[in-house]
């Protein structure tokens, strides 16, 4: 199948670039209108059916599903984000656009390669179009306002996967058996014991960190014990 870049920028990308460069003057420091904040990225987890008030097994399941939701529409803003980028490209060529968007080339083809249509049905795509609604008609500056969506709703999956390895830990400490654990998930149990692990040493890690004063106002666990039994 043929590229569909041009070999040079066309007259309208020129255009578009120059646009593109005042729009992220005029929005410094992030180079975009909308602004990726944690209290959004939060309200996308809720809006998923994301809760912070889990204490059993079968919210480990739940978790699942409201992290297979939120990956779906990532894959829908990540679809949009491709569309505009492939209507730039159109224009200015891979090398252009590239250096415009300040991504690598690699990216680019990729996104031309796996890029899909964007389900429309979706309320990500609404979400999409909320953002659009801010933008001018200019591909580089809806691709990079939808990015900014992109990584809220990155924030959003990482926010349930806090939650989720937080319940892992209370649970296993609580002496469920891993098995069980793993099931809830959906896991093999392979795939479990190589995530607990990973979240014991990360765990470990902080703790040494706090013990040793790295993390201001955070005082280790160990560290806490021997205080009030006077050790310290």
């Amino acid at each position: 199948m043929a590229r569909p870049w041009p070999r040079t920028p066309t007259p309208r990308f020129e255009r578009w670039r120059e646009e593109f460069v005042l729009h992220r003057e005029h929005h410094a420091p992030t180079g975009r209108h909308f602004r990726v904040t944690s209290d959004y990225s939060f309200q996308l987890y809720g809006t998923h059916g994301g809760t912070s008030e889990v204490t059993t097994l079968d919210d480990l399941g739940y978790l699942a599903e409201v992290e297979e939701r939120i990956a779906r529409s990532q894959r829908v803003v990540w679809d949009a984000h491709a569309a505009e980028v492939m209507a730039a490209a159109s224009e200015g060529g891979l090398e252009a656009t590239a250096e415009a968007l300040r991504e690598d080339e690699h990216w680019i083809r990729r996104l031309h390669r796996e890029g899909q249509p964007v389900d429309v049905s979706s309320d990500a795509a609404r979400w999409v179009s909320g953002v659009l609604g801010t933008c001018p008609p200019n591909p580089l500056i809806r691709a990079e306002e939808i990015w900014g969506l992109w990584l809220s709703v990155v924030g959003a999956r990482q926010i349930c996967n806090r939650v989720r390895d937080e319940l892992i830990l209370e649970l296993v400490d609580a002496g469920r058996a891993r098995t069980h654990v793993a099931r809830a998930l959906g896991w093999s149990y392979e795939r479990f014991r190589r995530h607990l692990a990973r979240l014991e040493d990360d765990r470990a890690e902080l703790n040494r960190r706090a013990a040793v004063g790295e993390i201001p106002g955070v005082i280790g666990l160990e560290a806490h014990r021997a205080t009030r039994t006077g050790r310290a």
